[in-house]
């Protein structure tokens, strides 16, 4: 249900293998019930009949627009928009709108208008516990180096100046939404971080301590997901649940606690049988008394082919059962992976461990719309649907949460696993 290639930068740019589908047309019905601003009315300014018409669409097509902020808020950088816009260079209107479209949900994104559009800086970078690394590169010396600052700007008051231009419902939501713009060229250019984008001038600090400027190289959206295999927010080659996220599904038997363990990183129809089979198995001739299910890095798609697997934890009451049943969850977790979390948090016994949901319970989903504003040169992506099951949390939290940090990682260590595996089953009555 969101896009899935070029994760990272879901934000900012139409990604490849959308399950989100639909184009801006005429307004439509919405269930907001909300007129459009009359701060924005249609005039003879392309730039404001843009921001009209984006104000439209929105209100028409998204089933709560304000859930994360006030309506206030969206129509006073409305105003602010029609007077900065103008005088705008591109790589600041990217910003601008940015700005306004940040103030909506984790579902929805500023799209460039085509993908050679917008581009990003060589690096994959991830925001640890213990600060921002490198955990892929097209210079691979620089994998597990340290982000110290961009173009002179230390690397918290570059998160701080991009944050208000990121969509989320809370913190998880905001940090798998950084991960794409804190190296998008237009947004550190926009934001005057960095004044020349073939200059960028990244610091980063070695294993070592010592500390390297270099000017990374850029690639547009699409050549920059194709030539670091962007597969998801985490990537590395170690520990096993990262380095083989690329497979759908695929399992094993933890011996000493005799825990069977489904690792679930994609949405299929052919891949679930076997694994469901082998934890049957596993069940019937008592190697398994006990499932966990990683779904760490499952992120948007066709959530129903996730069906076979929830009904097959809950129909089971040697798995639905006090400590029968572990789930670890994530950031990653957008669209579909939240409400897949949520169906196994609300009717199974499961013991939740990892990190929060980035997407409240009652999510927004796709089918999405892109609304295409031909003045400014930019699109706005919006879900239009959500089930309404009344759940008002801002997300599914874990019961156990584990913070990964980049010692760990880089250490090839797991230690949201390590704490799921040592979870004790309560005594026997």
């Amino acid at each position: 249900m969101r896009r899935t290639t070029l994760v990272l930068a879901a934000t900012v740019v139409a990604v490849l293998g959308s399950a989100c589908g639909g184009s801006a047309g005429p307004p439509s019905p919405g269930p907001t019930g909300a007129a459009a601003s009359p701060s924005v009315a249609a005039s003879h300014d392309p730039l404001a009949d843009d921001l009209a018409f984006l104000d439209t669409q929105v209100r028409a097509l998204h089933p709560d627009p304000f859930a994360d902020n006030p309506e206030s808020a969206w129509v006073a950088k409305l105003d602010e928009l029609r007077t900065t816009l103008p005088t705008a260079t591109p790589d600041q209107r990217v910003v601008q709108l940015a700005s306004l479209v940040g103030l909506l949900d984790t579902h929805s994104a500023l799209l460039g208008p085509y993908d050679s559009y917008l581009h990003a800086y060589d690096v994959v970078l991830y925001p640890f516990s213990d600060g921002w690394f490198v955990v892929r590169a097209k210079d691979k010396t620089l994998v597990g180096d340290r982000v110290v600052s961009i173009g002179g700007h230390p690397i918290g008051d570059v998160e701080a100046a991009l944050r208000p231009l990121v969509p989320a419902d809370n913190e998880s939501g905001k940090l798998d939404g950084l991960q794409g713009v804190i190296s998008t060229v237009e947004y550190l250019h926009g934001l005057g971080i960095v004044d020349d984008p073939a200059k960028p001038a990244f610091v980063f600090a070695r294993p070592d301590g010592t500390e390297v400027t270099v000017d990374v190289t850029r690639s547009d959206l699409a050549t920059w997901g194709f030539s670091l295999d962007i597969v998801g927010g985490l990537l590395g080659d170690a520990p096993a649940a990262v380095a083989r996220r690329k497979e759908p599904v695929w399992t094993r038997l933890d011996k000493p606690t005799k825990t069977f363990v489904i690792s679930y990183n994609d949405y299929t129809e052919n891949d679930l049988a076997p694994a469901l089979a082998a934890m049957k198995s596993a069940l019937d001739d008592g190697s398994g008394t006990r499932v966990l299910l990683d779904m760490r890095y499952i992120r948007g798609g066709n959530g129903s082919l996730a069906t076979p697997l929830t009904d097959a934890l809950k129909g089971d009451p040697r798995i639905d059962r006090p400590g029968g049943l572990i789930v670890m969850i994530g950031r990653e977790n957008v669209s579909a992976g939240t409400v897949v979390a949520r169906t196994l948090d609300t009717e199974t016994q499961a013991i939740l461990v990892g990190e929060m949901t980035p997407a409240r319970a009652d999510n927004f989903l796709c089918e999405c719309n892109d609304i295409a504003l031909p003045n400014i040169g930019l699109t706005v992506e919006v879900p239009t649907f959500r089930f309404g099951i009344g759940d008002k949390r801002l997300a599914i939290e874990p019961d156990v949460p584990v913070a990964l940090s980049a010692a760990d990682f880089f250490a090839g260590k797991d230690p949201a696993l390590k704490v799921a595996l040592a979870l004790k089953d309560p005594p026997t009555p």
